[in-house]
């Protein structure tokens, strides 16, 4: 938001510069992104007056002319526009000026005649986008004086970006306000403005259906406006502000709602058809908006109607069709509150972000409604005529934010900041329109109906940090009550440490993305308002987001690809929501690169097992994957749950070939996933010294049936080892020649060892016999000649 500086004087008598009111704005809050200042801008631009024209010996479409800047000799100058004379007084660049365009004043030659200045239009001095010709001034324009302050250039404008919880700084009053409270200054009164009521123009009949997103609304009807275009001193003001003129009737409107931060609308009285209504609207209402955009509105969007059509989307836009034009001669105003969180979602819905709704939305002065509503009717009259109805109220604008306060403590507020409040502190407050009482330590404070955003202790605290100046607060931080630890959890760093890339991803998804992985069992949660259907329910499965991921990368030449991220599901229950903190992998393509010693080869299963394995092992923990071909958007075959204890912790699986396609992704893809909310707590690492006493290794081969599970092998094979096996694991695995059908051969390699002794052959024979044993009674394996 842009503010000329001359406006903040009309407010406020402020003595300072530009340089420290900025320094101000900024301890009080307000961002300042930028100071300009238009008239330093055309520092070295003098008032000149043409004394001698003569045609350039070599151009025809130039002239040699001798200008007086006061100076004791004139200046010589080749101009190229036509629209000047003998007399005529001009603005003048003198040697050394920089134009607003970077453009610097040198002495030359042009066509071989010698030019010491140039002659300047509208456009060289940053006035207007374009010009026909040179800026003719006014025959009393003082020969030699800055251009800049003859004509009256703003001296600064101040470009802010206003906090979306101070709505009330929308507008120059608000920023005003903060300022002369800031500085002990007065605020100047809000001039009233009672416009004389014609009888016999009839009153703008006007229904509410909609209260609670419209507690007031207030409509006035003008006939006979004769439209023109708005002053030049109200388009110059509104070209510094920002804003881009349009007509005199628009144009007045944003004029005040610069001032008083109310937006207002205009219809053309004439187009609209009978009586005027603010309700909800309908789904699939049709509204052609003035920015030429035709919309299917929402159920309970707010809309402004007549008797046939929308005319306006409250608070954002108004029609196309009753949209204020240059034969318009019949008006209606209107000036309202409509509730910001309505304002806010409707805005965000249909993406249609004006000037009216950033202020609606971050919430206008109530009692600014009525205010706004007389300044305009007596601009508009006072500028282009008309006769003037009585004003129709729907509504007490009195009623809104009325009687707010907030209690606290003022040693709480003091620990908060760190320094102690002077009671000097709350006259600052008082000339910022807050009712300040203290008893002992409480403090009560009453809000004024403009400040939305005060509404707990902690505003209170930030308001007078606000007026202390958040420089004067010690850099140090306040005593804090000590709590313990939070304990850190490094789920996706040991998935990091693994060589895989942590993403984030949003946590909503499409409901097709939702179905590729999740039946539809009617606990998606959906969003009421998404931004978009690509993101329309809540996850309730981390794949969707990181193949997305891993579209994206591969899709830009990235060979392979090995991601992890951590984050939360969510899914409906009986009593709300459920959330689960879910860790979940990602590998596809190459892994590693062509080396001397070793060639790229693509990932597989068993890549992403082992770092599954590998990341379990960091918390002393042992998943057993069991094969599952019931999970959804896994392929049959290479897809198992995870178990860790007695929980099935996860899954692990290829990605099914159809899934891997619609993602653009044309090499096999495998993901996994850990509820890390149903991890047991692991074993702790336990140290000793290295044994003393040497270890022993058998190996046995089996002929198993071709169905047997290697993890069930396994495990048997360490129930049945003892005390003494150390480590147990598969060495070969043979299916071929020599091998009955159905059948397959393993090789098993069991470790034994004892810290106190050394092993003797019957130990060894103890342990295989018990082995092979197991083998014969719990899968019918034989042992291999």
């Amino acid at each position: 938001m842009k503010i000329p500086f001359s406006w903040l004087k009309e407010q406020v008598a402020l003595s300072k510069t530009p340089a420290e009111i900025a320094d101000d704005l900024v301890r009080l809050g307000h961002e300042v992104e930028g100071v300009e200042e238009p008239r330093a801008a055309v520092q070295g631009v003098r008032v000149g007056q043409i004394t001698s024209k003569q045609p350039h010996p070599d151009a025809d479409k130039l002239s040699l002319l001798k200008v007086d800047i006061g100076e004791a000799e004139m200046v010589d100058i080749v101009c190229g526009a036509s629209n000047m004379g003998e007399g005529d007084k001009i603005p003048v660049a003198t040697l050394g000026t920089t134009l607003p365009n970077g453009l610097t004043i040198k002495k030359g030659k042009i066509r071989g005649e010698t030019s010491c200045g140039m002659c300047c239009s509208e456009t060289e001095l940053g006035l207007a986008d374009e010009s026909a010709g040179l800026l003719i001034l006014p025959a009393d324009a003082p020969v030699g004086a800055e251009v800049g302050e003859y004509l009256g250039l703003e001296e600064a404008v101040f470009d802010l970006s206003i906090t979306p919880n101070r709505g009330d700084c929308m507008n120059v009053r608000g920023i005003a306000r903060d300022l002369a409270a800031d500085a002990g200054l007065p605020l100047a009164d809000v001039i009233s403005h009672v416009a004389e009521v014609e009888t016999a123009i009839p009153a703008a009949k006007v229904t509410v259906t909609a209260e609670g997103d419209c507690p007031v609304y207030m409509a006035r009807r003008i006939e006979g406006v004769k439209l023109a275009d708005s002053p030049a001193w109200m388009q110059s003001g509104l070209i510094l502000a920002g804003m881009r003129p349009v007509n005199g009737i628009v144009d007045v409107l944003n004029y005040v709602m610069l001032d008083f931060g109310q937006p207002m609308h205009a219809f053309d009285a004439d187009r609209l058809n009978g009586d005027i209504c603010i309700r909800s609207a309908e789904a699939g209402e049709d509204f052609a908006a003035l920015d030429g955009r035709e919309l299917k509105l929402h159920a309970g969007d707010l809309v402004v109607c007549d008797e046939t059509d929308v005319i306006a989307l409250a608070g954002i836009m108004g029609s196309e069709p009753s949209g204020v034009t240059e034969s318009t001669t019949n008006i209606v105003l209107e000036s309202a509150f409509f509730r910001p969180a309505r304002v806010s979602e409707t805005r965000r819905t249909y993406a249609m972000v004006s000037e009216a709704s950033m202020r609606f939305e971050r919430g206008v002065d109530p009692l600014m409604v009525e205010t706004a509503m007389q300044k305009a009717t007596a601009l508009i009259t006072e500028l282009f005529g008309g006769a003037v109805g009585e004003m129709t109220v729907c509504g007490d604008a009195a009623a809104i934010n009325a009687n707010r306060s907030v209690s606290c403590s003022v040693a709480r507020i003091s620990s908060r900041l760190g320094i102690d409040i002077p009671e000097s502190v709350d006259a600052v407050l008082e000339r910022m329109a807050f009712g300040v009482r203290r008893d002992g330590d409480r403090l009560d404070v009453d809000v004024p109906p403009f400040r939305h955003d005060v509404t707990i202790p902690e505003d209170i605290s930030e308001e007078y940090a606000r007026v202390i100046g958040f420089d004067a607060i010690p850099e140090i931080l306040p005593a804090l009550a000590t709590t313990a630890p939070a304990k850190v959890d490094r789920s996706v760093h040991d998935a990091v440490a693994d060589g895989f890339l942590q993403v984030v991803t949003y946590a909503f998804i499409s409901d097709g993305e939702q179905r590729l992985f999740v039946e539809d069992d009617g606990l998606d949660i959906a969003l009421q308002n998404p931004i978009s259907d690509a993101m329309s329910v809540m996850r309730r499965s981390a794949w969707p987001g990181l193949l997305n991921v891993a579209k994206h990368n591969l899709n830009r030449q990235q060979s392979g690809v090995a991601l992890a991220e951590q984050g939360r599901l969510y899914a409906k229950t009986e009593s709300g929501h459920d959330e689960n903190n879910v860790l979940a992998w990602l590998m596809s393509g190459d892994v590693g690169q062509d080396q001397w010693h070793a060639q790229t080869r693509k990932a597989d299963f068993f890549d992403l097992k082992a770092a599954v394995e590998s990341w379990l092992a960091k918390r002393g923990l042992t998943g057993r994957f069991i094969a599952d071909d019931s999970i959804a958007g896994l392929q049959s075959g290479q897809s198992a749950k995870i178990m860790v204890g007695r929980a099935q912790a996860g899954r692990i699986g290829k990605i099914d070939g159809d899934i891997a396609d619609s993602f653009d992704i044309d090499t096999p893809v495998f993901v996994a996933d850990i509820n890390l909310d149903l991890l047991p707590e692991g074993k702790k690492a336990k140290f000793q010294p290295l044994p003393e006493f040497p270890g022993v290794e058998r190996d046995l081969v089996f002929l198993f049936d071709k169905n047997s599970s290697s993890d069930a092998i396994l495990n048997a094979v360490r129930s049945a080892g003892g005390k003494l096996l150390t480590e147990a694991g598969i060495f070969d695995l043979y299916a071929g020649k020599g091998v009955p059908e159905g059948k397959v051969s393993l090789g098993i390699r069991f470790a034994l060892q004892d810290p106190k002794r050394t092993l003797t052959q019957q130990d060894s024979d103890a342990a295989s016999k018990a082995i092979i044993a197991a083998m014969d009674k719990k899968f019918g394996a034989s042992l291999r000649g």
